[in-house]
C-alpha cells in the first residue's frame, strides 16, 4: 500500500516544527502504485475530517535495537538488513525508519522486513548482535504529520494534540505516555525531514 501523507491545514502550531507560524504540511501526491516494500495499512477515515489518519496495520516483522544514538542504532540495523544475521540473508532497505517512546524513558529505532526475502524466511540476529527481530501490526493507529526535526518539545506537541483530538471524537490511546515517530528520507541530508507520530488506539 502507498505511504500516505496527512495535511495539517486543519491543525495548526504556534509555531511549526520547522520554526515558521503556522506552516502547515502539504499532502504529498504518490504515483498510486502498491509497493511491497511498503508497510501494509489501511485508512479508516479517508474523508479527511480529522486533523489525523487512523490506519489498521497489517502484520508485519521488523528489526529493532535500543536507540542510543541515531547513527550508531542505524547502522546496527542496516548491518542486520545487509547480511549479518544468522543466515547472511540480505533484505531491502526500508522506509519509515520508526523511534518508539516507551513510558519508562527507553526507546527503540526499527526498521520493517518487507519484500520477497522476508515472505520467505526471517533470520535470526547474531548472538552478539544488540539487533532484535519482533513480529509487529495488528493494530489500530492514529498518525498526525508534520515536518522538521522531532524535538522533545515538538513530539510532545504532536501527542498532547492527537490524545485530545481523538477524545474529542470519543476514542482513547492505549497509553498516553507511548508513541512512536517514522521518519523519511535520507539520514544525511539538509532538507526539511518529513514525519509522522503515531499512537495505538483502543479498539
Amino acid at each position: 500500500m502507498t505511504t500516505r501523507w496527512i495535511s495539517s491545514r486543519r491543525w495548526r502550531p504556534a509555531v511549526s516544527a520547522t520554526g515558521a507560524r503556522g506552516r502547515s504540511l502539504v499532502a504529498l501526491a504518490t504515483d498510486g502504485k502498491s509497493s511491497e516494500y511498503d508497510v501494509p495499512y489501511d485508512v479508516v477515515n479517508p474523508n479527511g475530517r480529522e486533523p489525523y489518519e487512523l490506519r489498521v496495520y497489517g502484520a508485519y516483522y521488523v528489526a529493532a535495537t535500543p536507540y542510543e544514538n541515531r547513527e550508531r542504532g542505524l547502522a546496527k540495523l542496516m548491518e542486520y538488513i545487509e547480511g549479518e544475521n544468522a543466515e547472511r540473508a540480505m533484505y531491502p532497505p526500508t522506509q519509515p525508519l520508526t523511534t518508539r517512546y516507551f513510558p519508562d524513558g527507553g526507546k527503540t529505532m526499527e526498521l520493517a522486513l518487507l519484500g520477497r526475502r522476508a515472505r520467505e524466511s526471517i533470520a535470526a540476529p547474531k548472538e552478539d548482535s544488540d539487533v532484535r527481530v519482533m513480529a509487529s501490526g495488528g493494530e489500530l493507529v492514529a498518525a498526525v504529520a508534520f515536518e522538521g526535526n522531532a524535538t522533545p518539545e515538538v513530539a510532545e506537541y504532536y501527542r498532547s494534540n492527537l490524545v485530545a483530538a481523538l477524545k474529542s471524537n470519543g476514542m482513547a490511546v492505549t497509553n498516553e505516555d507511548e508513541f512512536r515517530i517514522n521518519t523519511f528520507g535520507p539520514l544525511y541530508s539538509l532538507k526539511t525531514r518529513r514525519n509522522e507520530l503515531l499512537m495505538q488506539v483502543k479498539v
